[in-house]
């Protein structure tokens, strides 16, 4: 009889029924096998049985199988092993090379390709030992050397880098596996001085001397400064016939020797064997710093040193816009120099200034908006200034105003002005000024023109009157006489009632205009009396043709 194992119907096995085919039911087992781990008893007991049962060869294959994908899953989720031999935070000084250094393991029975990736930068150059790319045989171990070159003339800088291993099969396009390791460098290049200390001492050895060493050289240069440099540098600056080097040297003379202390410090902190965190606050706050000194010298250099000459050249001048804008540009350096120094502060404190520029701008928008009148007056003075219609002192009179002004005091925004004839004084905005027509009475000089109408009676001799008017003109000591300025007497008017005879004289100063013509009139009147000259008054003759019957 033959046996065809693989033709025959399968059984369809249940767990009761494997426990009846072996005599064995649950409560039998416990009863046969009573002990305090009964369960793991039934469970030995019924593998014992069935392994020489009929489906013990797919059992076997299930067993094979699962210990298969279990070796699978291994080779995935750990091809290889990177152990990292280092500090994770690396100090670095000087442009000598560094050595990032690994050793790989493969942990499986095949072999696999690796290839290392590390982030491309100007600030160093890489060199892979043995290779960039290479083949690790199965279960073998591979050291390798990640070689960084600073950059030239680099100063300083922080590297966080991610070195990333990619492990492939043999022949395979994606990789099985990546792995990651992480390393922060901090790069720094010594300053000249720091250099021969570091090779006398070594790059890793003695930081203790090299801190004293550093810092004496320092506090050496501070002293030198204080006692050798300061005393010959004033009195230098006293020789001079010129302040300017004087008011300079006050203004920086401490800023200078504190700075070099905290620059000897910082540099000094260069070689302490601590953390890049800790040596990258040290020189953060270096820098804010240095920021707030620079900031004050920028201040009083501005206000001691511009300003000042500024002002001693306005006061030589004749010109009143620089004295008018000194203020203005004051106020407006002192603000500017005040933001500036604030935003370079945010900058190096690495807060995004972008979102102040952006509220700097609204603001000023809104301020814009707010104060049209304000920039509309300001613009207007600046106008005013660079075009000089009026001085001080002038006397002004507006379009459409019965009045003088006298011009006291022209500002950005307004202008102050006296009222002659009403004695107030009149701030006027400049914006109305620049719009208006201005007469100035000062230009092209400071004379006044004497200009009114007398009249006299219908016939009288006008010869005789014209002689009249000229002798009481050319009578009063005030009245110009030479040159193209002699007085005028024309006849200009047959008016309703009189001959109208306009009278035009000049004199010296202008604001007596109205007291000669007075004294004029008056003279005129008292002579005309005296030479019989009859002066009308307006009269009207009615003349009835017919009279009406009562």
């Amino acid at each position: 009889m033959i046996y065809y194992p693989f033709k025959s119907p399968a059984p369809v096995w249940h767990f009761n029924d494997i426990l009846y085919n072996i005599n064995l039911s649950p409560l039998q087992t416990r009863n046969k096998y009573n002990s305090a781990n009964t369960n793991e008893v039934n469970i030995k007991y019924l593998i014992a049985n069935l392994w020489g049962m009929r489906f013990k060869r797919a059992l076997i294959l299930l067993l094979v199988g699962a210990i298969f994908l279990a070796m699978l899953s291994g080779v995935n989720a750990r091809s290889i092993d990177v152990e990292y031999h280092g500090a994770r935070e690396i100090i670095h000084r000087g442009d000598s090379p560094i050595y990032l250094n690994y050793t790989l393991t493969n942990l499986f029975n095949r072999t696999l390709v690796v290839e290392i990736d590390v982030p491309y930068s100007e600030e160093y150059s890489v060199k892979f030992v043995p290779a960039e790319s290479f083949t690790l045989k199965p279960y073998g171990v591979q050291k390798v050397s990640i070689i960084l070159h600073p950059a030239k003339n680099l100063e300083r800088a922080e590297l966080d880098l991610t070195i990333k291993f990619a492990i492939y099969e043999v022949d395979g396009v994606n990789p099985i596996e990546t792995k990651e390791s992480h390393v922060t460098i901090l790069l720094i290049n010594p300053a000249w001085f720091i250099q021969p200390i570091i090779t006398w001492l070594g790059q890793d050895q003695n930081w203790v001397g090299q801190f004293i060493i550093t810092v004496v050289f320092w506090l050496g240069i501070g002293l030198l400064t204080v006692f050798v440099i300061a005393p010959i540098v004033r009195k230098i600056t006293e020789k001079t016939k010129t302040k300017i080097d004087d008011i300079i040297w006050k203004i920086i003379r401490v800023p200078i020797i504190v700075m070099l202390f905290l620059y000897g410090f910082v540099a000094a902190a260069d070689l302490l064997p601590i953390g890049a965190t800790a040596l990258y606050y040290i020189n953060k706050l270096y820098e804010i710093t240095l920021i707030l000194v620079i900031t004050y010298l920028a201040y009083r250099i501005f206000h001691d040193l511009m300003l000042y000459e500024g002002k001693k050249l306005a006061n030589r001048t004749a010109s009143e816009l620089d004295d008018i804008l000194i203020p203005v540009i004051e106020k407006i350096g002192d603000i500017l120099i005040l933001i500036a120094g604030f935003l370079w502060l945010l900058t190096a404190m690495d807060i995004n200034i972008t979102i102040f520029l952006a509220g700097l701008g609204g603001l000023g928008l809104i301020i814009g908006l707010a104060s049209q009148d304000a920039l509309s007056n300001f613009f207007a003075g600046m106008h005013i200034l660079l075009d000089h219609p009026f001085s001080i002192g002038d006397y002004i009179k507006l379009e459409g105003i019965n009045t003088v002004y006298r011009i006291e005091k022209v500002g950005v925004r307004s202008t102050q002005a006296y009222d002659v004839f009403n004695h107030e004084m009149v701030i006027i905005p400049n914006r109305l000024l620049a719009n208006d027509k201005i007469i100035n009475m000062m230009k092209p000089d400071e004379m006044g023109k004497v200009k009114f109408t007398v009249g006299v009676a219908y016939g009288s001799d006008v010869d005789r009157v014209m002689k009249v008017i000229e002798e009481v003109v050319n009578e009063h000591p005030e009245i110009v006489k030479i040159g193209d300025r002699k007085p005028l007497v024309r006849l200009t008017n047959f008016g309703d009632s009189s001959l109208d005879f306009l009278i035009i004289a000049w004199i010296p100063n202008i604001m007596d205009q109205w007291r000669v013509a007075h004294e004029l009139r008056i003279a005129l009147y008292n002579k005309f009396r005296e030479e019989g000259i009859e002066i009308p008054f307006p009269q009207l003759d009615v003349y009835v043709k017919d009279m009406p019957t009562p």
